[in-house]
């Protein structure tokens, strides 16, 4: 949502917790100073309503939790070494819709969508390009939606256009610009979003997309140009994606680009902090405008052209605070210009991440500004003559959700606007909202009961905190704005906790949410900080900034108390809490140096478990039971990502033949297997194994390669629960204990295991013929299989 941040910015990495025998994943640093955009501090006053909270923007750009990744070229080709085992089996259990979101005007959101492309005939059908869940596609104007590239190698964008002469062709820019999140080439479909091909993934390699434009030949696969722009410039294929080259002096960020629709050799090409370029030979050579425009004080500039009229052109140009330096306008394809007066701040604050400019294809005085949203100065602002006079839409006829990112327009002259929430059309006065059908929720944070399964909680990018009490798919927003780590009461159907971005924390029976958030506002705390109840006094619930907090009232108190000083978060923050399950005041925290400290006494005294390394903590996960055996990764994507502790000091790594390339963003274990299961959530989906890391198993067929946020097992319907961030939840059943090597039935070969490990199983991490954890492979264990021999 709304941010306090300017432009430049520096982060450290961190991460976040689930309590309980799963797991958690990873945040970013807290800026020292958390205060609204008008200087004052973020706080809930009595009587307000949490669902109206706003007051911070986006995560910080390019923060670990949401970078994401591609899937390996030797995962893909095969040759990454992974296991042919039975993988696990998701099923996507929502939110489809998010309902009740308070900035929908209390309709539905459906996740962030950067860019829409409409089909130039067919005013039914379009495409949206997710933040982080792929490619969507509408055949009924946005009433339902159909994901069409899970399997793509990346769901990351940042552009998304149609070539107007064979519309099912479709070309995708990944890695969003704004958020600097990973990118991978260009994706592209020739059969209408039913196959995706990768292109440029050399030529153009993690580099974020701001725009992407064809010039169509008579073959789809080979047009006549596609340019390209993002964080490495501007860049042009003439061979259908294959080779790419940059334009002269177009070799830095450039935020925006637009194509002459009559002459496709001009072309036009903003550089952020530097000024507007043109081509007139199809991006050969570029000349720098001049002729009115500014030339200090500009950074992100957006541009828009009237395709009815081309030599029409609006440029607007961000300032360094994220607001509006100005909206400038030619009418001579760009040889002078001229500032348009009055024209609303409407980016303000975060002009840096919501900017949208167009112009009406069918009149060249009829414009849209997408920007924030009317609580801060505008959302989408209209002008109907030429930039004389604007209006502020964003309320009027219904709600938009805010956050604007792209504004496209229908074969009937509809537009579609592309905003935090989904998507949005504008039918005359009229605002409809096309986001319900979507599932490209970014979730931060998840939780469900213990008992009550489907009872779920979850923290989410703009779309708030939500949850449901059922097996439908749609979750109810309880808090607005962004949400955070989260929990649920063992003890109870309704209450549980959430978490605001830099821990403000609620207390939430059902519906209702009342802040309860500790005394630590002079503490660094993580974009999203960690809070994690004690499922051995389940009235305790810790929270952490720098330090760790306890409250051991929270089903009603709101007192909270410092049980560390600043040393376990070694120099950084909490990154995640991991209370030890049955082990009342035995607690792990990570941070997001690397760091891991434990305790065993309430936090009275603390030991060093881990020295900093400053490779951020993702998970903890202690042993049920145990007070100085765990298992952690690391966030990083080669070398040692996820370790093992008998002792409390000394680890192993388990890593084993995980491929390079894949970030360990989360980590669940199977504790019920006699030889505990693994399950790493990464920046392009799972990977499990069931013997310590000798063999990994992708889940490659039934999950999208979608960035993770968090893993949670539940041991008693042995299933484990998985948030990512832009493709909501999913949840996979896991293989029984007997199971031995997981290949989908409890068979001869697993008994084959049995026998050759029978006797004392002296394995510090246990044996994975023990089933019934007694130290011994014996008759126990070999009837618990034979009772499931044959499933």
């Amino acid at each position: 949502m709304q941010s306090t941040r300017g432009v430049v910015l520096s982060f450290c990495p961190a991460g976040i917790v689930v309590a309980a025998v799963a797991s958690v994943l990873c945040a970013a640093c807290a800026p020292p100073a958390v205060r609204a955009p008008d200087g004052s501090p973020l706080r809930t006053i009595s009587g307000e309503n949490p669902r109206k909270r706003k007051g911070y923007g986006p995560p910080p750009p390019g923060h670990p939790r949401i970078v994401g990744e591609a899937v390996p070229q030797a995962v893909l080709d095969g040759t990454a070494g992974l296991a042919p085992g039975a993988e696990l089996s998701w099923t996507f259990i929502g939110p489809r819709p998010l309902a009740n979101d308070y900035w929908a005007g209390n309709g539905s959101s459906g996740g962030r969508v950067v860019g829409i492309a409409c089909h130039p005939t067919n005013p039914a059908i379009a495409y949206a390009a997710s933040a982080s869940g792929g490619i969507w596609k509408t055949v009924d104007t946005g009433v339902s939606w159909t994901p069409v590239s899970d399997q793509a190698p990346i769901l990351n964008h940042g552009a998304i256009t149609m070539d107007r002469q064979h519309p099912d062709a479709i070309w995708a820019g990944t890695g969003e610009y704004t958020e600097f999140t990973t990118g991978a080439g260009v994706l592209r479909s020739l059969d209408g979003g039913q196959t995706w091909t990768q292109l440029g993934a050399s030529s153009l390699g993690a580099a974020q997309c701001s725009g992407i434009a064809v010039v169509p030949s008579d073959d789809p696969a080979v047009p006549t140009a596609v340019h390209w722009t993002g964080s490495l410039g501007y860049r042009v294929s003439r061979d259908g994606g294959t080779t790419w080259t940059s334009g002269i002096g177009l070799g830095s960020d450039c935020s925006s680009l637009v194509v002459h629709p009559a002459d496709p050799n001009i072309v036009y090409v903003a550089r952020y902090g530097n000024g507007i370029y043109k081509s007139t030979n199809g991006g050969s050579n570029f000349t720098k405008l001049a002729g009115g425009l500014p030339t200090t004080g500009l950074f992100r500039i957006v541009l828009a052209v009237a395709p009815s009229q081309p030599s029409t052109l609006l440029a607007l140009f961000i300032n360094g605070s994220g607001g509006l330096l100005g909206l400038y306008r030619t009418t001579d394809d760009g040889a002078t210009w001229s500032l348009l007066p009055g024209v609303p701040n409407f980016p303000t604050p975060q002009g840096w991440y919501d900017a949208s400019i167009s112009i009406d294809p069918a009149n060249p005085n009829h414009y849209f500004g997408g920007g924030v949203d009317t609580y801060s100065v505008a959302g989408i602002v209209e002008s109907t003559n030429a930039g004389a006079s604007w209006t502020d839409i964003s309320s009027s006829g219904g709600r938009i959700h805010p956050d604007h990112h792209w504004i496209a327009w229908g074969a009937d002259g509809v537009p579609w606007f592309a905003h935090d929430g989904g998507v949005s059309r504008r039918v005359g006065s009229t605002w409809q909202n096309r986001s319900g059908n979507l599932g490209a929720v970014q979730i931060y944070a998840i939780d469900q009961h213990d008992t009550l399964t489907n009872t779920i909680v979850i923290g989410t990018q703009d779309a708030g905190s939500a949850r449901k009490t059922s097996s439908s798919l749609t979750f109810t927003q309880t808090v607005g704005g962004d949400g955070g780590a989260c929990e649920t009461d063992p003890a109870s159907s309704s209450l549980t906790w959430a978490t605001y971005p830099y821990l403000v924390v609620y207390r939430c029976i059902g519906s209702s949410c009342f802040e309860i958030t500790g005394p630590w506002s002079g503490d660094n705390r993580d974009w999203i900080s960690p809070i994690a109840l004690d499922l051995s006094s389940p009235t305790t619930l810790y929270a952490g900034s720098n330090r760790v907090w306890m409250n051991t009232a929270a089903p009603t108190a709101n007192t909270w108390t410092a049980i560390s000083t600043s040393t376990v978060a070694s120099g950084g923050t909490i990154s995640c809490i991991a209370p030890v399950p049955g082990l009342p005041g035995h607690l792990w925290v990570g941070n997001s140096r690397g760091g891991v400290y434990r305790t065993t006494d309430g936090g009275a005294t603390w030991l060093q478990a881990r020295s900093a390394d400053n490779v951020a903590i993702g998970t903890i996960c202690p042993m049920p039971g145990d007070p100085t055996t765990a298992y952690i990764c690391r966030v990083a994507s080669t070398s040692t990502r996820v370790l093992r502790t008998s002792n409390g000091t000394t680890w192993q790594s388990v890593t084993g033949t995980l491929p390079s390339g894949i970030t360990a963003q989360c980590l669940a274990i199977d504790w019920d297997r006699g030889l505990p299961g693994m399950v790493v959530g990464s920046g392009a989906g799972v990977y499990a194994s069931f013997d310590q890391g000798v063999t990994w198993i992708r889940s490659g067929s039934t999950l999208p390669n979608v960035n993770t946020s968090q893993l949670q097992i539940n041991a008693t319907s042995r299933t484990v629960l998985l948030a990512t961030y832009g493709r909501g939840a999913w949840r996979s059943s896991l293989p029984g204990p007997a199971d031995l090597n997981a290949d989908g039935s409890v068979d001869g070969a697993d008994l084959g295991v049995i026998l050759s490990q029978w006797g004392p199983c002296t394995a510090t991490f246990g044996c994975a013929g023990d089933l019934n954890h007694d130290g011994q492979v014996d008759g126990g264990d070999l009837g618990i299989l034979l009772s499931s021999f044959g499933t």
